[in-house]
């Protein structure tokens, strides 16, 4: 009995410059097949039987309401992978049940990836990649207190490929994790940001544009496991055997976080900074670990304070999940974690 098809769906946002500019690159880097788009009425249908949990209208979408339809279909088969790509009039933030409408017009996914922006008040030119979910309200998109499957090996595959890249093009970026913050939230299968930031000249720049897809590219499962397929040694090794864990403490990126991925065997799930943990609940951290599958927390010990890190320590205790800080991960790797803490920003997508 064959092997089932590994199947990669890439929603491209139309109205979303870096999402274009990805999509566009993908079509550079390998000869797609474009496909019939779903019938309207189809489409219609599924929207309104799996409905976006918001009618907010986007700011910048200056009072315009988008159709949330497919526009354009297209597909690759690469290894045992098929990558669709399809192209949506919509916000990606605000597509809750995405996967139901995908599976409802025959569109099964193992892996949902959404191409989009970065923004931060910093402007920072950089590559990043996170997990949507809201722990508290639904500011952007989702539900509040809620929280989607993420993808903790696909995350850390691309950020990998990404920093490689970007340090082989000399392009100069940051390549960072981001926490876990916006829509859409009412996805079970596993789904994950990449993104472009932090103005608009990066997000329309092929460089940067290039260096994600072809990231994204690499997460096609090869046809022989001898087979090159876009990893050094090195990166090979990082993704063997990885410990999944849910991260608390830090700033937005998960700095240490970031670090710890490229020289260890850890991998990140659900990720909460400082600035969430007087807050959060008991409920939305027992979900990021019933969502995340990780039966290990990850503490940026140093930037957490004292009484959230106490609140915490004690439901994670309670439930019987181990944690682990920088001191276990230097004993474990011999790698430290001197880090300068980036600033929040504020971050839209």
């Amino acid at each position: 009995m064959s092997e089932k098809q590994k199947t990669i769906t890439l929603m491209c946002c139309l109205p979303d410059l870096a999402s274009v500019n990805i999509k566009d690159r993908l079509l550079e880097q390998e000869s797609w097949i474009k496909r019939e788009t779903p019938p309207i009425e189809k489409m219609k249908e599924a929207l309104e039987k799996y409905p976006l949990s918001t009618s907010v209208l986007y700011t910048e979408d200056k009072g315009k309401e988008l159709s949330n339809l497919f526009t354009e279909v297209y597909e690759l088969e690469k290894g045992k992978t098929l990558f669709r790509m399809i192209y949506i009039d919509g916000r990606t933030i605000f597509q809750d049940y995405l996967d139901k409408r995908l599976e409802f017009l025959g569109y099964e996914s193992d892996l949902i990836v959404f191409l989009s922006k970065h923004k931060s008040q910093s402007e920072t030119k950089a590559l990043t990649a996170h997990v949507s979910g809201n722990y508290a309200d639904a500011d952007y998109g989702g539900l509040p207190q809620s929280l989607p499957v993420p993808a903790p090996l696909e995350m850390k595959k691309l950020l990998l490929v990404m920093d490689r890249l970007n340090n082989e093009t000399g392009l100069g970026y940051d390549v960072t994790f981001e926490v876990t913050h916006h829509g859409p939230t009412e996805i079970k299968t596993p789904s994950l940001f990449v993104e472009i930031g932090s103005t608009e000249k990066e997000w329309i720049d092929p460089a940067p544009g290039t260096v994600v897809a072809k990231a994204v590219l690499s997460l096609a499962e090869p046809d022989d496991v001898n087979a090159a397929d876009e990893r050094t040694a090195q990166e090979a090794k990082l993704l063997e055997d990885n410990t999944v864990t849910v991260a608390f403490g830090g700033g937005h990126y998960g700095d240490r976080q970031t670090v710890s991925l490229f020289r260890t065997k850890l991998a990140y799930g659900h990720m909460f900074p400082k600035y969430q943990l007087e807050t959060i609940t008991e409920e939305v951290i027992l979900k990021a670990f019933e969502r995340t599958g990780a039966k290990l927390a990850f503490f940026d010990k140093k930037s957490m304070r004292g009484p959230d890190r106490r609140r915490v320590a004690e439901i994670l205790e309670k439930n019987q999940i181990p944690i682990i800080n920088d001191k276990d991960t230097v004993a474990e790797y011999g790698v430290g974690f001197n880090l300068r803490e980036k600033e929040n920003g504020s971050e839209e997508e």
